[in-house]
């Protein structure tokens, strides 16, 4: 980038925060302030591409004076191109305030891949990445409106990406903004019984489980418990659970989460596939793909390539997740094949991931 286009560029952006009174000020203000100091150096060449780009996008869109969500069905209808920044620059938009539907073992590293996105957290302290230390997601709990202003949904909320369920904010908060990674039902439940029994009612029982299969009977259909019901469910799930709420997933629960997954979340990733959900992320919202978009926050006994043995549960199958994930296979690879991402196509993120360690 000229030292030129880039003094331009900060002029023209300058001109549309001037014009603007929309909840990205602070966003952009922080992108703003990035620029300039690139400017300043004339070095625009790498650490402040994502924001150079996306500040290139967001004017262009705004010169159209048109809502984020008139330009999505824009991108949509093939008037642009998918994949080109002004579509990934509105899409990412119009999911604003985001709603990041965490389901446990599903992938709390998700959360650096999202405040990573352009424009999300412009106060985000450099370096800022999660992990199972010191920068927990309760450790940002109230730090996270302050480093992404406007970009994440506080409601029903008690940390960032805890495992809350969003029956009662549905309608109000997740709809059109959903963010969710899902993983194959009896993985999971291994996974989450190795973690100290995650969700496990203890409360309830006032004792662990006796086993893997009396935590899977009664932690099953955690998923579909989560996007349906109503309660406020801290990350480490010492108390009540959503998960560990003891009435089974009924049919028609299942039904309405099938229905919620499809036509209210924005992005839909399996963690067993997580290298191509995030190429897939990068692809439909933007920004570079990062080696912290890669990383485990909470490394268990086994990641998902390496698949648990599943004998101990003796023939124990979650029918209710299993049914949601068998839709959000269906969902992520209808998207997939709408944005041209395989893992051909994934080739340079993975090389550009590799780049950032």
């Amino acid at each position: 980038l000229s030292l030129s286009l880039s003094i331009s560029l900060f002029l023209s952006l300058s001109l549309a925060l001037s014009l603007s009174s929309s909840p990205l000020d602070h966003t952009l203000a922080g992108a703003r302030r990035d620029l300039r100091t690139c400017i300043a150096s004339v070095d625009c060449s790498s650490e402040w591409s994502d924001e150079v780009a996306y500040l290139q996008s967001h004017i262009q869109l705004r010169s159209k004076s048109s809502s984020f969500a008139e330009l999505v069905d824009t991108c949509q209808l093939g008037e642009l191109p998918l994949a080109s920044g002004p579509c990934q620059v509105a899409r990412l938009q119009a999911s604003r305030p985001v709603a990041w539907v965490h389901v446990p073992k599903c992938g709390t590293s998700f959360g650096n891949a999202l405040m990573y996105l352009p424009g999300m957290c412009p106060l985000l302290p450099p370096g800022f990445v999660l992990d199972d230390k010191w920068n927990t997601p309760q450790f940002i709990a109230d730090r996270i409106d302050q480093w992404c202003p406007g970009s994440f949904s506080s409601l029903g909320r008690v940390d960032f990406g805890d495992h809350s369920g969003v029956g009662g904010v549905y309608k109000s908060s997740v709809e059109g903004h959903g963010f969710i990674m899902l993983r194959q039902p009896e993985q999971r439940i291994i996974s989450a019984y190795n973690f100290f029994q995650h969700s496990w009612p203890k409360w309830l029982f006032h004792r662990p489980a006796k086993d893997l299969l009396e935590y899977a009977q009664v932690c099953s259909g955690c998923a579909v418990k989560i996007l349906t019901r109503k309660a406020i469910d801290g990350d480490l799930s010492t108390g009540y659970t959503v998960c560990g709420n003891p009435p089974p997933a009924t049919t028609d629960e299942v039904t309405l989460a099938k229905q919620r997954l499809r036509s209210g979340f924005v992005f839909v990733g399996i963690t067993d596939e997580w290298n191509l959900s995030i190429c897939l992320l990068h692809a439909i919202f933007g920004g570079s793909c990062l080696a912290t978009d890669f990383e485990v926050v909470r490394l268990g006994s086994n990641r998902s390539e390496n698949l648990y043995d599943t004998s101990e549960l003796m023939g124990y199958k979650d029918l209710a997740d299993g049914a949601l994930f068998e839709e959000a296979s269906a969902v992520f690879s209808e998207h997939l094949q709408r944005y041209s991402v395989s893992y051909e196509s994934c080739k340079s993120c993975f090389q550009q991931a590799s780049s950032f360690k």
